[in-house]
C-alpha cells in the first residue's frame, strides 16, 4: 500500500491557519473490485468526537481521479476555512477513484466493474475500520459532480438507508430511454438526443421532448457494450426515485445544482428530477446558478452543497463505545521514495 500524506498549510500574514486539516492518499483492496480502489481520504484537525466525525463521500466526473476534488477543485482549502469558520462542523471527506464506472455495478455487462458495490460496502466498512468516523445514516453523506453528480444521486436512492443526505453538482441526469426506443440502436438514439428539444406540432403548439440520454464512448461499457437502454434505465435515478415512493422508503435529503451555461444542457435534467422530486413530497432544494460545465463552478458550488449537507447531519445515537482516535494510523506508513509535501 502506498500512502502519500499530504499536509495543508498555508502561511496567511506568516502564521499557520487555526485549522488545518490532512489528506492522505491511500490504496484500498476491496473484494467488489479486481484492482485496489485509489482514494484521498481528508481528515479534519484535532480529536474526533466521542461518536466519532460525520463522513461524507465526494464523488469525482468523467475522466476523473480521487486527486481531482483536491487538486482541481482546491476542495483542501474550502474544507479548511469552512469548518475553521463554523461554517460547517469538521467531518472525514472520502474521495474514491471510480474511473469511468458511472457508479454502478457492470462487471457481468463488460464494464470497468461493479463500484456501487464497492463504494457502498466495501469501501465504507475499510473507512469504518481505519478512520474515527460514524458508522450511522444520519452522520454519512454523498456529494459529488457531473458524472459523479449522478452517482451520488444514484447511491443515495439505490441505498437510501445508508445516507442522510445527497447533493449532486451539475449532475449527469437524463430521463429514461421510452419503451418505443428501447430497440434502437446507439447510433439512431444519439440521432433522436440531438434533435430539438422544442418541437413546433403547429402555429399554436409547442412541445417538449424527451430528456434523452447523450449515448456515446463515455459510458465505457457501463450499460452494456454497445449501450443498451434497458439497463440504463434499470440504474437510472428516475427509476430508483419511482421504486423507493413505491416502497414508502425513508429518503436523504436532496441538493440538486447545475450551471444555467452548462455545455450539456443539463439543467433539463435536474429539473425533472426535482419536479418529480417535489411533487413527490420528497425534502429537495434546486439551484440553477452562474456559470457553465467548468471547476471554478464546482469550486464554488461544493461549498453549497457541504453547508446543506451538514444542515442534515444529526446528532448520532448512544454508542458503547467511543470510536479510537488512533484507529488505522499505525498502518499509515510513507514509502521511501515519497516525500511529505506541504501547501
Amino acid at each position: 500500500m502506498r500512502v502519500l500524506l499530504k499536509t495543508t498549510a498555508f502561511l496567511m500574514a506568516g502564521t499557520l491557519p487555526a485549522f488545518a486539516g490532512t489528506v492522505t492518499y491511500r490504496s484500498f483492496d476491496l473484494q467488489a473490485l479486481d484492482t485496489p480502489m485509489n482514494t484521498a481520504v481528508y481528515t479534519p484537525d484535532g480529536t474526533a468526537p466521542f461518536e466519532g466525525w460525520p463522513v461524507v463521500y465526494l464523488l469525482h466526473g468523467h475522466n476523473g481521479t480521487e486527486r481531482s476534488w483536491t487538486d482541481l477543485g482546491d476542495v483542501e482549502a474550502t474544507l479548511d476555512r469552512m469548518m475553521a469558520d463554523g461554517e460547517i462542523r469538521p467531518a472525514v471527506i472520502v474521495m474514491p477513484d471510480a474511473k469511468n464506472s458511472w457508479y454502478v455495478d457492470s462487471a457481468e455487462r463488460g464494464g470497468p466493474g461493479d463500484y456501487e458495490t464497492a463504494i457502498t460496502r466495501d469501501l465504507r466498512k475499510a473507512i469504518e475500520a481505519s478512520y474515527p468516523v460514524r458508522r450511522d445514516r444520519e452522520g454519512r453523506a454523498i456529494a459529488g459532480l457531473s458524472m459523479g453528480g449522478f452517482g451520488a444521486l444514484r447511491l443515495a436512492l439505490a441505498h437510501p438507508d445508508l445516507y442522510v443526505a445527497s447533493a449532486s453538482f451539475s449532475g449527469a441526469i437524463w430521463q429514461n430511454v421510452p419503451k418505443a426506443d428501447l430497440e434502437k440502436t446507439p447510433d439512431d438514439l444519439k440521432e433522436a438526443q440531438h434533435a430539438a428539444f422544442f418541437q413546433r406540432q403547429d402555429a399554436a403548439t409547442v412541445t417538449a421532448g424527451v430528456i434523452l440520454p447523450a449515448v456515446g464512448d463515455h459510458y465505457s461499457g457501463s450499460f452494456g457494450k454497445p449501450f443498451e437502454g434497458r439497463y440504463f434505465n434499470a440504474d437510472n435515478v428516475f427509476t430508483l426515485l419511482a421504486m423507493r415512493l413505491q416502497e414508502k422508503a425513508e429518503l436523504p435529503a436532496f441538493y440538486i445544482s447545475c450551471g444555467d451555461d452548462d455545455g450539456y444542457a443539463l439543467w433539463r435534467g435536474a429539473f425533472a428530477l426535482y419536479t418529480m422530486m417535489e411533487d413527490s413530497g420528497v425534502s429537495a432544494e434546486f439551484r440553477v446558478t452562474d456559470g457553465a460545465h467548468v471547476w471554478s463552478l464546482w469550486a464554488r458550488e461544493i461549498e453549497n452543497g457541504l453547508a446543506f449537507i451538514d444542515k442534515h447531519f444529526q446528532t448520532a445515537p448512544a454508542v458503547a463505545e467511543a470510536p479510537d482516535p488512533l484507529r488505522g494510523k499505525a498502518e499509515l506508513a510513507l514509502d521511501g521514495d515519497e516525500a511529505v509535501k506541504t501547501q
